[in-house]
């Protein structure tokens, strides 16, 4: 392709009915590897239905042809940090690859990022996220691209497989204590207590689309003393560590469920109570059909690895000025 043919690609906001084309793109991006990030189309809705700016969601075009896209965000809660701008996708279909089209699409992003006040840019990690950061199976293009826009590679994050079929090893609760899974009341007053912010909204969210949190509970007590959620794939909102679950059904899993968030409160940590409630976790889901789980965007690969998880997925963290 030649230099006047990138420079005639058209950038733009998408239209509602263009947004629906976004899952196909982004499958024509991964090309031969779509099978390891399969965007389901219920997952892409989600994507719009929270801390959604319709002017930040822009496509490239080639006359009538949508090319390119990606999608941006800026702080739409006040416990989102201020200043940030998120990309929350960007991606190439195959062919157009290699082309410029990529960096017409950030460099346009980047713009309207910082008419909203955004000084600082991050590759995923957004509020109602469909990735923490880019997988590290991206093609070399992304990272010069990031590189070239002043990066900072950060971190890695990782998804986690946990096999249900086998039984998990042993994590028992000490004396005292139980885990419950009816009592949502207890599970949103004690994530707003110890996790204020992000996990507070999230598990709002998640306990109005229908999800379960467990609750890990002193007997005798109502207050809750740990959390964690759990998702079938049956919730009016896709799980985030079910985002990527049509790869995993392909791959080992009859049905997968999910994992997380998950926490316990600082006075009750040590006596191997967050062990045995993610245990409890895992039983839970496997009572009720599921071969397999997935725990989402975490970096205590040896604490969850006691119970059989192995890596599965990771992510670099990103970010750079702008």
């Amino acid at each position: 392709m030649t230099a006047a043919r990138a420079t005639a690609v058209t950038v733009r906001q998408l239209t509602a009915g263009e947004a629906a084309l976004v899952p196909g793109l982004w499958r024509s991006a991964w090309g031969a590897r779509a099978e390891l990030y399969p965007l389901e189309e219920r997952a892409w809705r989600d994507r719009l239905a929270a801390h959604h700016d319709p002017t930040l969601l822009l496509g490239a075009f080639a006359g009538d042809e949508l090319v390119g896209v990606t999608h941006g965000r800026t702080p739409t809660a006040s416990w989102l940090p201020a200043g940030v701008g998120w990309v929350s996708l960007l991606a190439v279909a195959g062919p157009w690859q290699g082309r410029g089209v990529g960096g017409r699409l950030l460099a346009e992003l980047f713009a309207r990022l910082r008419e909203r006040g955004a000084r600082t840019y991050r590759l995923g990690s957004d509020a109602n996220h469909l990735l923490p950061g880019p997988p590290q199976e991206s093609s070399p293009a992304l990272w010069r691209l990031a590189r070239r826009a002043g990066a900072r590679f950060l971190a890695t994050e990782h998804d986690l497989h946990v096999d249900l079929r086998l039984e998990p090893p042993a994590a028992p609760l000490p004396p005292g204590w139980r885990v419950r899974d009816d009592d949502p009341a207890a599970a949103l007053e004690f994530v707003t207590r110890a996790f204020p912010g992000r996990w507070t909204a999230e598990v709002g969210a998640y306990l109005a689309a229908g999800a379960t949190v467990l609750t890990l509970q002193r007997d005798g007590e109502a207050r809750a003393d740990g959390f964690c959620a759990v998702f079938t794939g049956d919730e009016a909102v896709l799980g985030p560590s079910l985002h990527w679950r049509r790869a995993l059904m392909a791959d080992v899993a009859d049905r997968p469920g999910g994992m997380g968030p998950l926490g316990v409160s600082e006075s009750a940590r040590g006596s191997g109570l967050g062990l045995a409630l993610v245990r409890a976790g895992a039983v839970w889901l496997a009572s009720r059909g599921a071969t397999d789980a997935v725990i989402n965007w975490t970096t205590l690969t040896p604490f969850y690895g006691k119970l059989g998880a192995r890596v599965w997925r990771t992510y670099q963290r990103v970010e750079g000025p702008l």
